[in-house]
């Protein structure tokens, strides 16, 4: 199965929209492809020969036989400019100095192979001396530009591909990383609230510390296993929301908590800890001793295309003129833009009397990533 983290940071990187003309290529980077890609090019090349003197017409048999020595001569002009020029020089910034040490290599190269043909196999000498001999040196070194041109625009290409590939990696484990940094962080925080409510009870000797610290033993039971992975059932995060309002009924009996379920949430995951920051914060301010306070949250699946989210509570009086907030609805905030960008819209207002937020997922791509 695919890794959720690595599947929802690929869809990250779709989803920021960025258009990568590469991607249909990016095989070009892989070693595993380097060698055929080279038997590709210089067959295309040897061909490119044979076929060149066989549309002269009738070509002497030494003019066959004498190709692989001019394509050996080729290869070795192309590969020391790519493996010995280029990295000592042009992936130095010294430009200037490849670019006029590639056409002393090229002369050199047309110099052989105008001595091979003038003195060694006197291939069409008579020909040549009819034409003349700078347009043939022309030609040759615009037949040697023309293959080493090819050679170095395919290099190029191939390691600009490999910086992309690594430049993306390099972008997905930093946001691997922040995810799971603002993960760690929802754990203590919860943590702290939940002891700081039992400490409370025992202060007071109620009875329900025991009951609290039974509930908060099946929280944490569910966040160290069940939340290791990187995605969860919705119908787990549903049972650990009513966990969690239980938990803090036993605390503040006077406060109406409503949990209400809408659609079938078998077969969806979701990231974990993506509601609890929102309840908390209900909880938090709405909760504070005050006769009618409440908190209402509801959770619809729509055709399974969509899930809302929402929770509304009441604000007590003394917190009217204050805003409500913390560390914990800041990093959800956070979550939310780097697991489902453009795939969710979260909406929070606030009235002189209540405290709203409504979450809506795009359940068909998160299928995509979570599934």
């Amino acid at each position: 199965m695919t890794d959720p983290l690595k599947s929802s940071i690929r869809h990250i990187n779709q989803g920021k929209k960025v258009n990568n003309p590469f991607r249909s290529i990016e095989w070009i980077a892989e070693d595993k492809y380097r060698i055929w890609l080279h038997v590709l090019f210089w067959l295309f090349v040897y061909l490119d020969k044979i076929l060149a003197l066989l549309g002269l017409g009738e070509i002497p048999y030494i003019s066959i036989y004498t190709v692989p020595y001019y394509f050996l001569l080729d290869a070795g002009m192309v590969y020391f400019i790519l493996y010995v020029l280029v990295p000592a020089f042009l992936l130095n910034n010294q430009i200037y100095k490849f670019i006029g040490l590639t056409f002393v290599t090229l002369f050199i190269n047309v110099e052989i192979s105008y001595l091979l043909t003038m003195h060694v196999f006197c291939i069409d000498c008579d020909i040549i001396y009819e034409s003349g001999v700078a347009l043939v040196l022309v030609n040759d070194f615009a037949n040697s530009a023309f293959i080493f041109g090819s050679a170095i625009g395919a290099n190029i290409l191939r390691r600009f591909i490999k910086s992309q590939i690594r430049i993306r990696q390099l972008e997905l484990d930093n946001l691997e990383s922040e995810l799971n940094f603002l993960k760690a962080q929802i754990n203590p925080h919860f943590l702290f609230n939940s002891l700081n409510n039992i400490y409370v009870q025992a202060r007071k000797k109620r009875p329900e510390a025991a009951e609290s610290i039974l509930q908060l033993s099946d929280l944490l039971r569910y966040q160290l296993y069940d939340c290791s992975n990187e995605s969860v059932p919705l119908k787990g995060e549903i049972e650990y929301l009513k966990n969690y309002l239980k938990l803090d009924k036993l605390r503040k009996s006077s406060t109406d908590m409503n949990l209400t379920v809408e659609g079938n949430p078998d077969g969806i995951n979701i990231a974990p800890y993506i509601f609890i920051p929102f309840v908390e914060n209900a909880v938090k301010h709405g909760t504070i001793s005050e006769e009618g306070g409440f908190i209402n949250i509801e959770i619809r699946v729509l055709n399974r295309n969509q899930l809302d989210f929402s929770v509304i509570n009441s604000k007590p009086k003394s917190m009217l003129d204050k805003k409500a907030g913390g560390i914990g609805l800041v990093n959800v905030k956070r979550r939310l833009q780097l697991l489902y960008p453009d795939m969710h819209d979260l909406n929070i207002s606030e009235t002189a009397q209540q405290y709203a937020v409504k979450l809506t997922i795009d359940l068909s791509e998160l299928s995509e990533i979570f599934g």
